[in-house]
């Protein structure tokens, strides 16, 4: 009499299949989320850059002006004011955001609160903080390749302005989004990378990082210390 032929596994061949299938897993999951996040960091800074050509156009349409730092309700804040010069408002919207990247476009263009993952320089060194009337035009930027206009902003929150007088540059700005750095929008319409330790970095003689001066016209400024509780 034959055997009839044995089919399907055994206990212990099926724990060796699925504990390889871990192996691989746990082989290939970081290298995938490394590209995810690598793809995420090249979309945001693309749409860092659409939004850079944005303020361009709107400062040659508004006598070389950049928008001004609204807080007053019915005005219209930044967001919307760049509408007109986009193409797609996901371009406020950084990919790798978990939170603002399920938003309606009606709250991400909102004068309420700030939909976007970025915020605009509220131009402290200049009192835009309490004078509505101050306002940012070409001329007035010496080094425009460096004068930051947006950062990235922690997830979630909802500020329109980097406002050093709120000591926003250490509560807000996100400055390790992406591969321990973030992108930033500069005056002459280009986006960059900086890491959080070039960011960070104190030149000699300088009381505040290379980071915080790139946001300052006035270079002579003395950023205030942190309010309590930042």
């Amino acid at each position: 009499m034959h055997r009839g032929r044995r089919s399907g596994f055994t206990l212990v061949e099926l724990l060796v299949v699925m504990g390889i299938i871990a192996i691989l897993v746990a082989t290939i999951m970081p290298a995938y989320h490394a590209v995810v996040l690598r793809a995420n960091e090249a979309g945001c800074i693309a749409r860092m850059r659409t939004l850079g050509m944005a303020f361009t156009l709107y400062a040659n349409d508004n006598n070389g002006r950049f928008p001004g730092r609204v807080t007053t309700a019915g005005n219209d804040k930044w967001p919307k004011l760049l509408l007109p010069y986009i193409t797609d408002p996901k371009n406020y919207v950084d990919p790798g955001d978990p939170i603002n990247s399920s938003l309606p476009v009606a709250t991400i263009i909102s004068n309420t609160a700030n939909g976007s993952s970025f915020f605009f320089n509220g131009f402290s060194d200049l009192g835009a903080y309490t004078d509505q009337n101050v306002q940012v035009g070409l001329l007035n930027i010496t080094n425009a390749t460096n004068l930051i206009l947006l950062g990235q902003k922690i997830n979630g929150n909802t500020q329109f302005y980097m406002d050093f007088v709120e000591g926003n540059q250490d509560d807000i700005l996100n400055k390790k989004a992406y591969f321990g750095g973030a992108n930033y929008t500069f005056a002459d319409g280009s986006s960059r990378f900086i890491t959080e330790t070039e960011y960070n970095h104190m030149s000699p003689g300088n009381s505040a990082s290379d980071g915080d001066k790139m946001w300052l016209i006035n270079q002579s400024y003395n950023i205030p210390a942190v309010p309590a509780g930042h």
